[in-house]
């Protein structure tokens, strides 16, 4: 049995298409049939490949002198020569294989989850985010209740877990082969109670500490929310180069954070730090004293110095505009 190998031919989605037995101490790949594994790639020589043990037992790839070479299964550039010991992968023209010896360890059997598990969960969970946007819709009234006013955004809560969820499930039908709508479900709904929790946390923690910066930037940490269940939605996918789409993620993720960051920062320039710490709570969420009447009045007395000191001063020359009237 220690002679014997397999060799594994994969898809473009990274599954075993096909798995080679071979009981000799040496193997030949290519694409004529006198090979012991034959592979249907133009991209791949009549003879390309001869998988032989080396002296100290362990596999090794070699080339036969191709146009196209040998590569290592993510490696970029040729080599003549490649041991299978630690990386048994390699790529032969656009195909990808993978070599092992009857020794190569698996891993352990993973817990199967019916199908019908993720609905139960996505089912409690969407009951609990429904419970708690109805509970926040009612706290954040300021007029009579009515239908449209409660309904409206659970609506388009409900629009977008949807289309968030579909989308998913389409990718995951398009690399996995099933879609898996209910565990994509679960992960949206998770997701969307996250931002949830998010939201109420950074409001709380900005009020208690009157800490302006977090009420401007909280929407960071929705962005690094969002990025989660992205590598979440990857991981249940289980695409062949998920690093690569992860990475993609990334960082499309952090450029959309940069852009909204910059776009705070721009706006406090122009406008100056936000006057409110957002959304209001209980006074008893209150940690940091309040000011006293003098300190409030003293820096009341300095905005309005400062309005007064504007309002008399002149306006800059040169821009644009003087720019066009010069012109004319």
């Amino acid at each position: 049995m220690g002679a014997v190998m397999w060799i594994e031919v994969l898809s473009r989605h990274g599954e075993v298409a096909a798995r080679e037995r071979i009981e000799a101490p040496e193997a030949r790949v290519g694409r004529a049939f006198d090979n012991d594994v034959v592979i249907d790639d133009v991209h791949v020589a009549p003879h390309h490949l001869r998988i032989y043990r080396g002296e100290d037992g362990e596999l090794v790839a070699e080339d036969l002198g191709t146009l196209n070479g040998l590569f290592p299964e993510h490696g970029a550039k040729p080599v003549p020569r490649l041991s299978l010991a630690r990386e048994p992968g390699i790529r032969i023209g656009r195909t990808t294989l993978r070599v092992h010896d009857s020794a190569h360890p698996v891993a352990a059997e993973k817990l199967l989850t019916p199908p019908r598990a993720h609905a139960r969960w996505a089912a409690g969970l969407g009951v609990s985010l429904l419970l708690v946007l109805l509970l926040l819709q009612w706290l954040s009234l300021t007029a009579e209740a009515s239908a449209n006013v409660v309904l409206l955004p659970l609506l388009g809560y409900g629009t977008a877990l949807v289309l968030w969820t579909s989308l998913w499930a389409m990718l995951s039908r398009i690399f996995f082969g099933q879609a898996r709508f209910s565990l994509q479900l679960r992960i949206a709904i998770t997701t969307f109670i996250a931002l949830v929790v998010w939201g109420q946390l950074a409001g709380t923690l900005a009020f208690s500490f009157a800490w302006r910066d977090l009420a401007e930037y909280a929407g960071l940490g929705a962005w690094a929310v969002l990025a989660a269940a992205c590598y979440a939605h990857l991981h249940a996918i289980g695409p062949r180069h998920m690093r690569a789409a992860m990475g993609l993620v990334i960082a499309l993720v952090g450029t959309g954070a940069a852009v909204q960051y910059l776009g705070a920062s721009e706006t406090r320039k122009l406008l100056g730090q936000r006057a409110t710490l957002g959304e209001l709570r209980p006074p008893e969420f209150r940690l940091v004293p309040l000011a006293s009447a003098d300190a409030f009045f003293k820096k009341a007395e300095g905005a309005r110095l400062s309005v007064d000191r504007a309002r008399v001063k002149e306006p800059a020359t040169g821009g644009l505009l003087s720019d066009l009237d010069n012109a004319e």
